[in-house]
């Protein structure tokens, strides 16, 4: 996988609508990476929401894209491609 942080301030959609974008392209996006503060284990110790601004939004326009090692080469091609076209019709 392939960890993208999506440019939302440029486009005129969120990062759902980014995924079922791709997806209806054939492409499977991930959402990994939150932010970590807001985990319930570090809530009890105290932490909120509104602590780590940064944090929080790379977790929000943080998307994985596909690439590992059973890809072929016109896989990454074709991810790349679909990718452009998402983020090129969504720009403000």
């Amino acid at each position: 996988m392939f960890a993208a942080l999506l440019p939302l301030d440029r486009l005129r959609i969120d990062r759902a609508e980014f995924i079922e974008a791709m997806a209806a392209r054939g492409i499977g996006i991930g959402v990994h990476y939150p932010a970590i503060h807001l985990f319930s284990a570090y809530r009890a110790l105290g932490y909120r929401e509104g602590q780590f601004p940064n944090a929080e939004r790379i977790g929000r326009e943080t998307v994985t894209l596909p690439l590992f090692p059973a890809m072929s080469d016109s896989d990454p091609e074709r991810v790349v491609t679909a990718v452009n076209e998402v983020l090129r019709g969504a720009l403000r």
